[in-house]
């Protein structure tokens, strides 16, 4: 008779949770997994930075179709990056020209430190001991806390010449919160099948309590690893940035520049331009020394040539009326 009863229990315990789960998500688990998970990394694709600032999560303890209750303490208006059931993945890109690589990499170095953030990644590419005097190009991946982000991207002017600022934000609060009251229902399972396990008198049913535990506790780290991966998404912002050291920073006067600025800049760019190109010259010239002397050389010697030759035609014409 405890048998039987047992074994109902775990049917009813395996029905009512798996409906449970079906009726938070309206699909299979693994589909949601698929359509839910954050991008990876290495962000070798391209992301689509559109989203929906009013869109938000349901709480596990509010009835499906309504807005989960705010936090306590939190106001219910204000900013959408200050309310705490919008989950905001909060990305930014920065093109940076410099005449000073140095110096900054070093302002860059403080300015991630005083946000208390990290460099999650950083490559410099030339300045090596071969190609010592080229121009260097840093590229980096900064995670900031995402109540420092606004303050980062105030101080990046400080880093050089900022020609291009690209930001974007994803709300994930729909995945998140699914994903949270899944894992909550896989919890809510997993107590009612270790009290079961605790009742359990034969072995057949000890094994089928155990097997039924662990896969419990594989979607319960499924979903824990998901939601830790979301919190570190949400809480620290990504930044990447590119920065490009040059030997003179380019600023461009726009259309709705006066005709005087537009003219005195093209006057600078043309002084420019012949400054560059006598350099390029002498540059030329370095490399192809050799070749400038044994042409130069010829040169010379075809103008000797040339000169003997009309000096002796000279004295020859002058010769003849002589004779005559």
């Amino acid at each position: 008779m405890e048998r039987k009863l047992l074994a109902v229990s775990l049917a009813a315990v395996l029905l009512l949770s798996g409906c449970g789960d079906r009726s938070l998500a309206g699909g299979a688990v693994k589909d949601d997994m698929a359509a839910s998970s954050p991008p990876s990394g290495d962000w070798g694709g391209e992301w689509n930075g559109a989203f929906d600032m009013t869109t938000g999560g349901e709480s596990m303890d509010s009835a499906p179709g309504e807005p989960a209750p705010p936090p306590e303490g939190e106001p219910a208006g204000g900013s959408v990056y200050q309310d705490a059931r919008t989950k905001l993945i909060r990305r930014a890109e920065l093109e940076i020209q410099t005449e000073q690589f140095d110096h900054s990499k070093e302002a860059l170095d403080r300015l991630v430190d005083s946000c208390e953030g990290y460099f999650e990644n950083a490559s410099v590419y030339g300045g090596g001991r071969r190609d010592a005097y080229a121009s260097r190009r840093g590229e980096y991946v900064v995670r900031i806390p995402a109540e420092r982000y606004s303050q980062f991207l105030s101080g990046a002017g400080d880093l050089g010449y900022v020609t291009s600022r690209t930001e974007s934000s994803e709300d994930v609060g729909e995945q998140y919160f699914d994903i949270e009251a899944r894992l909550k229902t896989q919890r809510t399972k997993q107590e009612r099948l270790l009290s079961l396990l605790e009742k359990a008198e034969t072995m057949e049913d000890i094994i089928l309590l155990e097997g039924a535990l662990s896969d419990v506790e594989y979607q319960i780290e499924m979903y824990s690893s998901d939601l830790n991966r979301y919190d570190s998404l949400i809480g620290f912002s990504t930044i990447r940035i590119y920065i490009s050291e040059v030997g003179r920073i380019t600023e461009e006067v726009g259309e709705t520049a006066s005709l005087g600025q537009r003219m005195s800049a093209g006057v600078q760019a043309s002084f420019r331009a012949l400054d560059q190109g006598i350099q390029d010259l002498l540059v030329w010239a370095s490399y192809n020394l050799f070749f400038l002397i044994i042409l130069a050389a010829a040169a010379a010697a075809g103008i000797i040539i040339v000169a003997r030759y009309r000096k002796k035609l000279r004295s020859r014409s002058e010769t003849r009326p002589e004779e005559e």
